[in-house]
C-alpha cells in the first residue's frame, strides 16, 4: 500500500538567538524524552542548550561541553544521553544528560568497518562531513549524515563502535531538487519518524525536507519548508536542524541563517 501523501501547515515561527549565552548559529535539533523541550547546538559556542516549545533558552537544564563545532544533536529512546556530531573530526560524542559529563567520543574513522565508507571521507577534511544525527528508536542505533560530496547515510552502533551499513542519497533514490543540480543539494540535519519507521532530512541548499525510507532506499515525498503560512512565501534559509513529535505530528525545524524556530504539523491526505 502506497504511504499517504503528507503537507506541512507552519503553526508558529520564534526567534531563538541569545547572544549573550551563545547561541548564535542554531545547528542541530532534538525533542526531549516526554516532547516537552528541545535541544539544540551553536558550533561557534562549546555548548548544548535547552530550549522550551515557543524557543526560550532554559538556562538552567543548559550547559557547557568541553567540544566545539558542534553540528547536530539527538537524543536516546530512553532520554538518559545526547548524541552530537563534530564535524571538523567526523566524530559521534555521547554525553550523560543528568550529569552533563562526556561519556565518549568516536571518530568515525576509528570504528569499525570504517573502510566500507573510507572512500567518501577525503583524508583532509573539507568541511563537507558529519551534520546531522538521530536515533533509531526501534533499532538504538545511531543515524548521522554526511553534509554532501557524497550526501551519505551512516548507521552505527555505538556502544560496539560498529559501523552497519551506509545509504548514498543521490538522484536514483529521489534526492532531487527543481533548483537545484544534485552536486549543489546538501543534507543538513535528520530526524526519525517512530510513527511511520522513516526519516526526515533537511536540506540546507534545498530549503526543503526529504522524507526518505531506509528499507526501501528511497525518498518518498520532498516537502518545502515555508517561512510563512502562504505556501508561496520565501522559505526557511540554512535549515540546520530538524525535530519530530510523533504522539502530536508536529515537526520543529531551527533555522541559523535567521535563528528562528519553525513549528509545523504534518497533515495526512489519504
Amino acid at each position: 500500500m502506497p504511504k499517504a501523501k503528507l503537507s506541512l501547515s507552519l503553526i508558529s515561527k520564534q526567534p531563538i538567538l541569545d547572544p549573550a549565552l551563545g547561541l548564535n548559529e542554531p545547528s542541530g535539533l532534538t525533542l526531549n524524552h516526554d516532547g516537552t523541550a528541545l535541544y539544540t547546538v551553536s558550533d561557534d559556542t562549546k555548548a548544548i542548550f535547552r530550549l522550551d516549545l515557543k524557543g526560550r533558552v532554559v538556562v538552567e537544564e543548559s550547559f557547557f561541553t568541553g567540544v566545539d563545532d558542534l553540528e547536530g544533536i539527538a537524543i536516546s529512546g530512553d532520554g538518559l544521553q545526547l548524541f552530537a556530531v563534530q564535524e571538523d573530526t567526523n566524530s559521534v560524542i555521547s554525553f550523560d544528560l543528568a550529569t552533563r559529563a562526556e561519556i565518549s567520543r568516536q571518530p568515525l574513522m576509528d570504528m569499525e568497518n570504517y573502510s566500507s565508507i573510507a572512500d567518501h571521507f577525503p583524508a583532509k577534511p573539507d568541511n563537507k562531513g558529519l551534520e546531522g544525527i538521530t536515533v533509531n528508536t526501534r533499532t538504538g542505533n545511531i543515524v548521522v549524515v554526511k553534509e554532501s560530496r557524497p550526501g551519505l547515510l551512516i548507521e552505527i552502533d555505538l556502544p560496539r563502535g560498529r559501523i552497519l551499513d551506509a545509504r548514498l542519497l543521490k538522484e536514483t533514490n529521489g534526492f532531487n531538487h527543481p533548483d537545484l543540480a544534485i552536486d549543489k543539494l546538501d543534507f543538513s540535519g535528520l530526524s526519525y519518524d517512530s510513527s511511520r519507521d522513516t526519516f526526515w532530512i533537511t536540506s540546507d541548499k534545498g530549503q526543503c525536507l526529504f522524507h526518505y525510507d531506509w528499507k526501501k532506499n528511497g525518498v518518498i515525498q520532498r516537502l518545502d519548508l515555508n517561512r510563512k503560512a502562504d505556501k508561496s512565501s520565501a522559505k526557511v534559509r540554512k535549515s540546520e536542524g530538524v525535530a519530530i513529535d510523533p504522539a502530536k505530528q508536529m515537526l520543529y525545524v531551527v533555522s541559523e541563517r535567521d535563528g528562528d524556530l519553525y513549528t509545523y504539523r504534518i497533515n495526512s491526505h489519504g
